[in-house]
């Protein structure tokens, strides 16, 4: 209601600040009366243009020009005066606007202020009331929430109670089955137990067998072992004896070789100083000769 209100004085305002001046037809005025003088100006122009063609001039027609000079110069005054008070006018009349304009602009302002702090008001009701309506509400959930949790509670209640029932029936249940079981077991273990006696008894006498067989091999593998060892140290012995007999052999070929060889070095030495005697000699004899012509030819001489 209270925006309706302030909607109505504000388009009273505005009907009080409608303009008394009318500037349409002040301007519509100013621009006929403008059209006029310019349409009588160019008749005259095309006049005197008309009249420039002609050669002769009498003074009335140059009268008439002077007072047609001063009729245009006159006019374009008139119509500069003219425009210089429309635009003033104008001017005027656009602050007066802008004056009534910012007038009602505050006045705007002011009734947007109070319409916005009714607003507000309205708004800070309005949230009250959503915030009761959510208390409300918050109240409510909160109330079932805890309703369903009462409910869950008793609920997981009489199913621990169940399931420790159930629990306790199946362990009673494993304990018989449990006892059952080791009873089995234990007859098992001493059926086992009497089964495993009797495969050991067996099994000693089967080692006992076998250790006496091992024993016997072992000694038979042991004498011929030793009829081996024995054959064995035989042949070493005659291999070491035909070995120092080479042995000797080699040794009497050896002082035999030495002897021969020192038997072919005396002779091999022998036969160089016979053969170093016999060079000497010729040697000797070659001086001889040598010596034998140079006397002969001295004695010629003489």
């Amino acid at each position: 209601m209270k925006t309706l209100k302030i909607k109505k004085k504000l388009k009273k305002i505005n009907r009080k600040f409608v303009p008394q001046i009318n500037i349409r037809k002040l301007t519509k005025k100013i621009k006929s009366n403008l059209d006029l003088s310019y349409l009588t100006l160019k008749k005259k122009k095309k006049k005197k243009k008309n009249k420039k063609l002609k050669n002769v001039k009498t003074s009335a027609q140059l009268k008439t020009q002077k007072k047609l000079r001063e009729q245009i110069l006159k006019q374009k005054k008139r119509e500069k005066l003219a425009k210089a008070q429309i635009i003033k006018t104008r001017n005027h009349e656009r602050q007066r606007l802008k004056d009534e304009e910012l007038k009602i602009k505050k006045q705007e302002l002011k009734f947007k202020e109070e319409e916005l702090k009714l607003k507000i008001a309205d708004q800070k009701l309005r949230e009250q009331a959503e915030q009761r309506l959510q208390d409300q509400e918050q109240r409510k959930k909160d109330e079932e929430k805890r309703i369903r949790l009462e409910q869950k509670r008793l609920r997981d209640e009489e199913k621990r109670i169940r399931e420790a029932s159930e629990k306790r029936l199946r362990d009673e249940d494993q304990r018989i089955r449990d006892e059952e079981k080791r009873i089995r077991d234990l007859e098992e273990r001493k059926r086992l137990e009497a089964e495993q006696r009797i495969k050991d008894e067996d099994q000693r006498i089967r080692d006992e067998e076998q250790r006496v067989k091992n024993l016997e091999e072992k000694n038979r593998l042991e004498a011929e072992q030793k009829i081996k060892d024995e054959e064995k140290r035989i042949k070493n012995e005659e291999e070491k004896k035909k070995i120092e007999i080479e042995q000797i052999k080699i040794k009497e070929w050896e002082v035999k070789f030495d002897e021969e060889r020192k038997k072919k070095e005396e002779e091999q030495f022998l036969m160089e100083e016979n053969l170093r005697e016999k060079e000497e000699e010729r040697r000797k004899k070659l001086d001889l000769n040598f010596k034998d012509p140079d006397d002969k030819s001295s004695e010629k001489i003489n």
